[in-house]
């Protein structure tokens, strides 16, 4: 929709993506007040200590949906996944040179295991790619040209290697890079790399909050198995950005998500036997999205629309995040500046567009995010949805907009002419899986991790592993 500049106050309805989540917790509220039975139930398995009351999840409907089965109902059928007790993580991509430190000293070993080189604590040793193979200098003496891939592991059971101003926990390996120089691959435990990963996701105040960790951890080891080999043209399974799982090394570890990981050891989530696609976001603003309405992919069912509101209370469990609702404002100098860059690849080679006409959302996805989006400007008219709405509308200072869930409303100057785009909205992030906010807001709540994953993946069943 569009709206002119008035000198008075504009007084306007709740926004649209609002108003569907506040439809859904009431007819929500509405069903679990009917039947106090559901505010009395613990998820399943023993418990050897009192517990508080838990609200049980429900879906979309309101429906009351049970929390999985114990591990051992569960029988994973990848092979390789039911193997995955180590990943590989591309630290450095084709780089042109490697510095690597040590806390306890290292040894450096070729390909067959035969050690080349060794070096005591605190040094430093810098590979640099020399033909096919790397050469070596140890704290500035050259140490030699060997041949790719060189394995470093550092001395001691506690010892640890640094790549930069990172300290990380396993082997780093030199290898070949794929387009070009060098690539360094940290190769370590899983469990020690979801210690470096779920502070990274959660943040500082969602680490200290035991069962959401543990609900992350279980998600992340999750997400981690199932993309084993996912970049193996590179050498590696995972990027350590948000392109995979943020993973910050020995730096971000948190003692309280240490005993998370521990304590959910080796446990993922599945469905039919394989491990899922285990999405998560930040922020979903009372309601997660399907997978199917955000990205081009086929509908899941354990990647639903959800519900996310406390039925107690009727409000959202992930009310108190800084993103649950955000404004974003555009010039119409501005927008056009960004849209020429992110439309490029839509418009005819040489077409720019010079002035922006409207903007509105014609079409809304069940959990109230953007479908389908029009773009009138004198180049023409663009339609774009889903989540590609994020990449298209970035915010004045270039980054990706929070959400798909947001109104656009215009104001125009006494010529008609378009002076400015605003985005209300909530949310950060795609908004699929499970609500990062959300699950600290549950686990507040006094639900536990095993009743916190089956609200946000539906019918998928915690397995162990090893």
């Amino acid at each position: 929709m569009s709206r002119k500049p008035s000198p008075a106050p504009v007084t306007r309805s709740a926004p649209r993506w609002r108003s569907a989540a506040a439809a859904a917790a009431l007819a929500l509220t509405a069903a679990c007040a009917s039947s106090t039975t559901v505010h009395e139930r613990f998820p399943p398995g023993p418990h050897p200590i009192p517990r508080p009351r838990t609200q049980q999840p429900a879906d979309s409907t309101g429906a009351v949906v049970e929390p999985p089965a114990d591990s051992a109902e569960v029988a994973v059928e990848n092979p390789s996944a039911a193997g995955a007790t180590s990943l590989r993580v591309g630290l450095a991509v084709d780089t042109d040179a490697v510095t690597i430190g040590s806390t306890a000293g290292m040894v450096v070993r070729d390909n067959s295991g035969r050690q080349v080189a060794s070096a005591n604590a605190g040094s430093r040793a810098i590979f640099a790619l020399s033909g096919g193979s790397a050469s070596l200098t140890l704290d500035g003496a050259r140490a030699g040209t060997f041949a790719l891939p060189l394995t470093v592991s550092p001395n001691g059971t506690d010892g640890l290697l640094s790549l930069g101003n990172t300290q990380y926990r396993g082997q780093l390996v030199v290898q070949p890079g794929r387009t070009r120089g060098l690539t360094a691959v940290n190769r370590l435990d899983m469990e020690s790399y979801l210690q470096g990963v779920v502070p990274s996701e959660l943040g500082t105040t969602g680490s200290q909050i035991p069962e959401a960790a543990k609900a992350q951890a279980v998600a992340a080891r999750t997400y981690a198995v199932r993309y084993l080999g996912r970049r193996a043209a590179q050498g590696f399974d995972v990027l350590p950005t948000v392109a995979d799982q943020v993973y910050g090394g020995v730096a971000v570890e948190v003692p309280a998500v240490n005993e998370a990981v521990r304590a959910t050891r080796g446990e993922i989530l599945a469905y039919a036997g394989q491990p899922i696609l285990a999405y998560y976001h930040s922020t979903c603003a009372g309601r997660t999205a399907a997978i199917d309405e955000v990205w081009n992919e086929p509908a899941l069912p354990y990647l639903r629309s959800v519900v996310d509101v406390d039925p107690a209370t009727g409000q959202a469990y992930d009310s108190f995040s800084s993103r649950f609702h955000w404004t974003e404002r555009w010039t119409a100098q501005q927008l056009t500046d960004i849209l020429n860059r992110t439309l490029a690849d839509s418009m005819p080679r040489g077409t720019r567009i010079n002035q922006i006409r409207d903007v509105r959302v014609t079409q809304r996805t069940q959990s109230g995010r953007v479908a389908r989006m029009v773009i009138s400007t004198d180049a023409g008219s663009f339609t774009v949805g889903k989540d590609r709405v994020r990449w298209i509308l970035l915010t004045p200072g270039g980054a990706v907009l929070n959400s798909a869930k947001f109104d656009v409303s215009v104001s125009r100057d006494a010529t008609g002419a378009v002076s400015e785009v605003v985005a209300d909205g909530g949310g950060w992030g795609h908004g699929i899986g499970m609500c990062q906010v959300g699950a600290m807001g549950r686990a507040r709540a006094g639900q536990d991790y095993r009743t916190i994953l089956a609200a946000y993946y539906r019918g998928a069943q915690i397995t162990r592993l090893y």
